[in-house]
């Protein structure tokens, strides 16, 4: 093998090596927080059945880190922080921190996770 084809098998391959570096550096961790489903969007405290009368926050957290979930009015005020807690996962039921059933209304949640900060909407329905 000549030197030039030597030199542009070397080139190629560390083309190879950098694209392939490139390609893990940009994917995603496996072990990162993930909200997965908030549901019901629109639901009604008041109601019996736990289907309809919260909402739940699924997500993974294969780290095991500390999630806080924060539900604010429509003006920015806090309404309630550290939510209830079952086996199938966090929820919310309805009432502020105080234990006092809120207005009906749009909400604000704000699900933070380490550096990872999400936010939606739910509505409470009477």
């Amino acid at each position: 093998m000549t030197t030039l084809e030597e030199a542009k098998k070397e080139n190629m391959s560390n083309i190879v090596s950098a694209f392939c570096l490139t390609a893990l550096l940009a994917s995603p961790a496996a072990a990162a927080f993930t909200l997965n489903k908030v549901a019901p969007r629109i639901f009604t405290p008041a109601e019996g059945s736990v289907d309809v009368n919260r909402v739940r926050f699924y997500f993974s957290n294969p780290d095991g880190g500390e999630v806080t979930i924060r539900i604010f009015d429509i003006t920015g005020a806090l309404v309630r922080r550290n939510l209830d807690t079952d086996t199938s996962g966090m929820y919310w039921n309805g009432k502020d921190q105080s234990g006092a059933q809120v207005k009906a209304g749009v909400y604000i949640y704000q699900v933070e996770a380490g550096e990872e900060v999400l936010t939606g909407t739910v509505v409470v329905a009477k």
